[in-house]
């Protein structure tokens, strides 16, 4: 994961939204103590760098996964959904302000959550598609996992109220301590700081956008991996 955080703090916006969905998708993998492989992140890199587009970046991936002799979870889920991870990806990167589009992480985190979590989340393509036909939409019923999770569930669980607001506050894009109080309708900064941000820090939930630069002038709060798992697990209750 860490080898995507210069990206992320450069100043150029196509790199650091790449990076950021980037590091999403394979970081997302870590929460159940799985490696992402070198070829993977160096795929991650070259898209990020512009040597390669997103499609590019997806059929070498899909080639990648369906060569390994030994056939695993992990390697079907990208082969057999490559086109799917493909668009997500996308998705995760796409803005339209004219049609109020925003980037939108949750078709990775369901991904990921299939691959770590055990759940059977539909992976549709049609389901990203914007202004689709209504009969494309997705269903409260689809957007539901039909199965239960993992004891993996637990590494992204938290009973903690605080922590579950201040992750529901910050959501997708990276949020300034001014923004999270305003969000959470709160006044007192230290409050904010040692009831919410410390834990969700702690607990591996909540990461600062500059972690080398406390004092950045820019600073501001993102969610982990962990943390968009959280997000998504509070979105579905």
């Amino acid at each position: 994961m860490t080898d995507f955080e210069e990206y992320i703090r450069q100043s150029e916006p196509g790199r650091q939204q790449k990076a950021y969905a980037w590091r999403t998708a394979i970081g997302l993998q870590a929460v159940d103590g799985l490696k992402p492989s070198e070829y993977l992140k160096d795929t991650a890199r070259k898209h990020i760098e512009g040597e390669i587009d997103i499609d590019e970046a997806q059929k070498l991936i899909k080639s990648y996964y369906q060569s390994k002799s030994v056939r695993t979870l992990e390697n079907d889920l990208f082969a057999n959904h490559s086109w799917y991870f493909r668009n997500a990806l996308v998705r995760a990167n796409y803005r339209n302000a004219v049609k109020g589009v925003e980037p939108d992480m949750k078709y990775l985190v369901r991904f990921f959550r299939n691959l770590l979590l055990g759940e059977n989340n539909e992976l549709r393509n049609r389901y990203m598609v914007i202004d689709a036909p209504e009969k494309w939409k997705e269903s409260v019923d689809n957007a539901t996992p039909t199965s239960s999770p993992t004891s993996s569930t637990n590494q992204l669980y938290t009973s903690n109220t605080n922590i579950r607001k201040l992750v529901s506050a910050i959501g997708e894009t990276p949020k300034s301590i001014r923004e999270i109080l305003e969000l959470l309708n709160l006044k007192d900064r230290k409050n904010l700081l040692e009831s919410y941000v410390m834990p969700a820090q702690a607990n591996g939930f909540v990461t600062l956008l500059y972690p080398d630069k406390p004092r950045h002038p820019r600073q501001k709060y993102v969610l982990t991996v962990k943390g968009l798992a959280l997000l998504s697990s509070i979105s579905k209750q």
